[in-house]
């Protein structure tokens, strides 16, 4: 039985209010009125709950866990995008993702779980503000002022 806390409210209120943004268990522990273990504790239950979605960085022995607000609730109708530049996270619920479920299930025998199926890649923002820094660059360019792969 999960009980509700002052410091699981709290933690959970933290999130909402920073709902674009990823957070280790450090960094919840500095932002709010409760111990380290009493964080992670309620990160664990939050995200067991649905409420938060964690996403892991690095591999190996360095991989560390973040966590952000899930405002859908792991709800299974779509799957999540997920900029590695900014950290947005994308709702992907067009009905493009029917068929791309489908083949996966006819071709492939394979049921997504789409509530923790995580595309990563950039986003349009991202991949437009890296192409006007490639423009603005001059070493990108060569001598006729046309751009250059590297």
């Amino acid at each position: 039985m999960q009980y509700r806390t002052k410091q699981r409210d709290e933690i959970l209120r933290f999130f909402r209010e920073h709902g674009e943004q990823c957070f280790s268990v450090k960094e919840v522990y500095r932002q709010v009125d409760a111990g380290e273990a009493t964080v992670f504790r309620a990160i664990t239950a939050l995200t067991d709950a649905g409420l938060l979605r964690k996403f892991t960085a690095g591999g190996g022995r360095g991989e560390c866990a973040y966590y952000q607000y899930d405002s859908c609730g792991a709800r299974p109708d779509h799957i999540h995008l997920r900029c590695e530049e900014c950290g947005e996270l994308i709702h992907m619920d067009c009905s493009f993702l029917e068929t791309i479920l489908g083949h996966f299930m006819s071709e492939h025998g394979f049921a997504v779980d789409c509530g923790r199926t995580v595309i990563y890649g950039t986003c349009a923002s991202c991949r437009e503000k890296a192409e006007r820094a490639k423009r603005a660059d001059p070493d990108s360019r060569d001598a006729d002022g046309e751009g250059e792969e590297r």
